[in-house]
């Protein structure tokens, strides 16, 4: 008997002891952080002095809450737009929480605590204000909030979203489709100032050099119709931007960029649009699967110099000066490891079809044009005397190894 009443005696002595250490643990860093030489938030405001402070830590232990969570997202905000977000917090002790603001990224406003103690269920608003002006599209900026929890001494908030750009471009890439070589195309698209103030577009340029003299664009500010533009009512000012194909441009596909700037230069650099379209006409190349008829690119594939390997295409001529179009090879690369022959036409219903015969030949020298880029294809250029299709390209993938 008397060794069970010392046993529940000892186990009861080591129970308090581990109590008395765990409050000690927790109120000594509560202590340390709110009993410093300076003066705490509640100190300045003269809520509380620092031996109330001190005492508050044997009235039990506060806990703090936010409420809907520590982050915060604005979703997409124009550039120049202002939001702010305010967290809840909540003490769900049973002791007095003391809060204080802690530090903040530079580009983040903290509003002031509504409350810097709460008393066990009372809770306190924090605002955080952000102000799109950066032209990274995505943005997260933070604040610290140091408490008196001693199982959460610090409370880190954060607000993120997206900006959108500077100036916004719609649509963002220009595919043409078909375009005749005989009448050109026009095109347009429009920019979007969302900057505070007016802004000028300015040094379009059509980045390739082959088909610039085929090129027009020009620019001019027009009125925001926020019926036509709904989801651009908040932009500051708009541009009507015009592209202009004109006859005579080569056959064939065409990808290209139009690129222009801004009198911000160099805070936001340069802007590009990409354009697409094919040329097509009274001269145009067809082919079979190995033929890409969008970029006149045909791929041999990897071929044995054993064995040698050939494909066709070809010519379709149409049009009233049908009987007195003749195509001629202009240039080939690489000649020694592939030959381009045109054979003689077939005509049906007044359009001729010219066989254009592409081959690796048995012996031909090793060579790599694996169409891993833009520069690694071979090519075949044909001419003919047509008034709008003289010169039409034929991009080739091949690899000849031996």
């Amino acid at each position: 008997m008397f060794r069970v009443v010392f046993t529940i005696l000892v186990a009861a002595l080591l129970g308090w002891s581990m109590g008395k250490v765990h409050s000690m643990i927790a109120t000594t860093g509560w202590e340390e952080r709110f009993n410093l030489s300076r003066e705490t938030l509640a100190e300045v405001r003269g809520e509380l002095t620092n031996a109330e402070i001190v005492q508050q830590s044997s009235q039990g232990t506060p806990v703090v809450e936010v409420v809907g969570g520590t982050e915060f997202n604005f979703g997409t905000m124009q550039h120049g737009e202002e939001r702010s977000h305010e967290f809840l917090l909540r003490n769900v002790g049973n002791g007095p929480l003391n809060l204080e603001m802690g530090t903040s990224t530079c580009k983040c406003t903290v509003g002031n605590l509504d409350k810097s103690v709460l008393q066990p269920g009372e809770e306190t608003n924090v605002k955080l204000t952000w102000k799109a002006q950066t032209i990274m599209p995505d943005f997260g900026q933070s604040a610290t909030i140091i408490t008196t929890d001693p199982t959460r001494t610090e409370v880190k908030l954060v607000v993120r979203g997206k900006v959108a750009d500077s100036f916004v471009i719609e649509p963002r890439e220009l595919e043409l489709g078909d375009v005749s070589d005989s009448e050109g195309a026009e095109r347009t698209f429009h920019v979007f100032n969302y900057m505070d103030q007016n802004r000028v577009l300015r040094d379009f340029l059509w980045i390739d050099e082959n088909t610039r003299d085929f090129i027009e664009i020009e620019s001019h500010k027009i009125d925001l119709d926020k019926a036509q533009f709904p989801e651009h009512a908040t932009a500051r000012e708009a541009f009507e931007v015009t592209l202009r194909i004109k006859p005579k441009i080569r056959t064939g596909p065409l990808s290209s960029r139009i690129r222009f700037s801004t009198d911000l230069y160099e805070d936001i650099g340069e802007l590009e649009v990409p354009v697409k379209f094919r040329v097509s006409g009274d001269v145009t190349l067809v082919g079979g699967p190995s033929f890409d008829v969008k970029r006149n690119r045909i791929d041999l594939g990897t071929v044995s110099s054993a064995t040698g390997a050939s494909v066709n295409v070809w010519l379709r001529v149409k049009g009233s000066n049908t009987d007195s179009i003749q195509p001629v090879i202009d240039s080939v690369y690489p000649e020694q490891s592939l030959q381009v022959t045109i054979e003689e036409p077939t005509i049906r219903s007044g359009t001729k079809m010219f066989p254009i015969r592409l081959e690796i030949p048995k012996g031909a020298p090793e060579a790599n044009f694996p169409g891993t880029s833009r520069l690694a294809y071979g090519k075949v250029v044909i001419k003919t005397n047509h008034e709008f299709s003289q010169e039409i390209p034929i991009y080739v993938r091949m690899v000849v190894t031996k």
